[in-house]
């Protein structure tokens, strides 16, 4: 083992099978019992057989057994999901990026409650075994797609590249309390083990990850509960992202809150545990009838009104002679290009998106796109593009009223423009409601601009701009970290 060849301890690896990795036939919030990924291993110290133990993190209950600890725990690897969709199944224009009616192999009740919430019209299929036993599966055409824990590929160094592969963002997608985490454990009266451990613990990742299991305690569970609970440094602390059903079949909900410790994260979850949705909510956008948001809306009985503040007018253009890039910074940008010159671009131009929902609207024009700017930090997303672009030119499709803000953090010299669309206001009045989520500055303005009032209602901005445009207006808003609908609706139920 390195962590212990590291620090110079001698050692000897020990494979124990468990009670999980027995039983393939059933899911697993069906089989009886708990610890059924550590008992047996558990047992092993007790009896004296082992002096330390390494467990997946996730898979541990909320308590160690009397006479056991858990002494620290390592450094995280990648705490994201992983998507692996046979290449004929793919279709980037849909959530989670797998064709309609897959179907889609889990057994973690948590993975199935929020693949249900993101794409309802899905098989779910159970699937057991190791990691490179569901892959097989999958290749060998019992499932479109699986979803495993990335850290999980990652440690094992597997080839997957004849599989269309998807990091799903654990902001979006919720991972397990402790996902790419390890655990090690001892006895408790085993003094020189503790010490041992301690040279090679992680001290920083055991105060996160008491934060997130602190939400699991909250249900006395363990791997098999719908619960997923992902900490990560904030200001003010840590920002903590939940979601729990009492079934996989439920809606799940989605909460979000900034907490300093682990007592902090359970006194402000227990207060939204008991806190009531919103009853009616206005977002400056149209939602399709598969939007997550509008879904979530119905479900649990909120009143919805999604309504754009602005028109789009086609403006006339010319392309210029040559790029190597075009970049697209909206929706709006995607469409008016293609609307008036659906040109076939040459396999040496390269595609490129900020934000997944730009994305997933290029992805109904082009096959492949090489750079997606991921997050609401639009400086972040221009530096990285940046270093995509390197010396080469870039096309960038924009409105009247772009604001530049990727094109000033290049070259002028690389930099051509197409304006092909113009915003105006449209004027309307809005039905007071109790939460108000702006998609963009020009809507801001509209709002005001036609008379509305926002009085006591929460607000909810997507991205730096739309925040900074209702702060001229001296409202204070919450911001999405991510311009994704799950961020949204975390941010309502809040």
């Amino acid at each position: 083992m390195g962590e212990l060849d590291a620090i110079g301890v001698s050692s000897e690896l020990i494979i124990i099978t468990t009670k999980g990795d027995k039983i393939q036939n059933l899911s697993f919030d069906k089989i009886e019992g708990k610890g059924f990924f550590t008992k047996e291993i558990e047992d092993h110290l007790l009896d004296d057989k082992i002096d330390i133990a390494i467990h997946s993190h996730k898979d541990l209950e909320t308590e160690s057994p009397p006479g056991l600890s858990i002494s620290g725990v390592s450094y995280r690897e990648d705490p994201a999901e992983l998507l692996l969709i046979r290449k004929e199944s793919v279709d980037r224009t849909l959530d989670l990026e797998f064709k309609k009616g897959a179907v889609v192999g889990t057994s973690s009740a948590r993975r199935k409650a929020q693949i249900n919430s993101l794409r309802p019209d899905i098989t779910l299929k159970d699937i057991r075994g190791n990691v490179p036993t569901r892959i097989k599966k999958l290749r060998d055409g019992q499932f479109d797609a699986i979803m495993l824990a990335k850290a999980g590929v990652n440690r094992l160094n597997l080839d997957v590249s004849d599989l269309y592969a998807v990091r799903v963002d654990e902001r979006k997608f919720i991972p397990a309390p402790a996902q790419g985490v390890l655990a090690y454990q001892c006895r408790e009266d085993d003094s020189e083990m503790h010490s041992i451990i301690t040279q090679m613990a992680d001290e920083g990742m055991a105060h996160l990850v008491k934060i997130e299991r602190a939400i699991l305690n909250k249900f006395g569970g363990g791997c098999h509960k719908p619960i997923g609970a992902y900490a990560h440094p904030a200001e003010g602390g840590y920002k903590v992202r939940v979601t729990y059903a009492q079934d996989w079949e439920d809606t799940p909900r989605r909460v979000s809150f900034v907490a300093k410790d682990s007592e902090e994260a359970r006194i402000k979850f227990e207060a939204l545990q008991n806190k009531s949705l919103p009853t009616s909510v206005f977002i400056s956008r149209d939602l399709s009838d598969e939007s997550f948001l509008k879904r979530q809306c119905q479900l649990t009985g909120v009143r919805l009104e999604d309504q754009p503040l602005i028109k789009v007018k086609s403006l006339e253009f010319e392309l210029p002679e040559s790029f190597d890039c075009v970049f697209f910074s909206s929706r709006n940008s995607v469409r008016e290009f293609f609307r008036q010159s659906p040109i076939s671009v040459s396999s040496g131009v390269t595609m490129a998106a900020f934000g997944e929902s730009t994305a997933k609207e290029l992805s109904h024009f082009v096959n492949e796109i090489a750079f997606i700017g991921s997050g609401s930090d639009s400086a972040l997303v221009a530096q990285n593009f940046k270093e995509f672009l390197g010396n080469r030119s870039v096309l960038f499709p924009i409105s009247e009223q772009s604001l530049r803000t990727i094109q000033s953090s290049l070259d002028l010299a690389q930099v051509k423009e197409v304006i092909c669309y113009s915003t105006t206001a449209e004027l309307s009045k809005i039905e007071p409601v109790d939460c108000y989520v702006f998609t963009s500055p020009s809507n801001v303005e509209s709002f005001f601009t036609a008379g509305n009032s926002i009085g006591k209602s929460k607000v909810i901005a997507i991205g730096p701009s739309t925040e900074k445009a209702l702060k001229k207006h001296n409202i204070d808003s919450l911001s999405a970290d991510i311009p994704d609908e799950t961020e949204l609706w975390t941010l309502i139920a809040s």
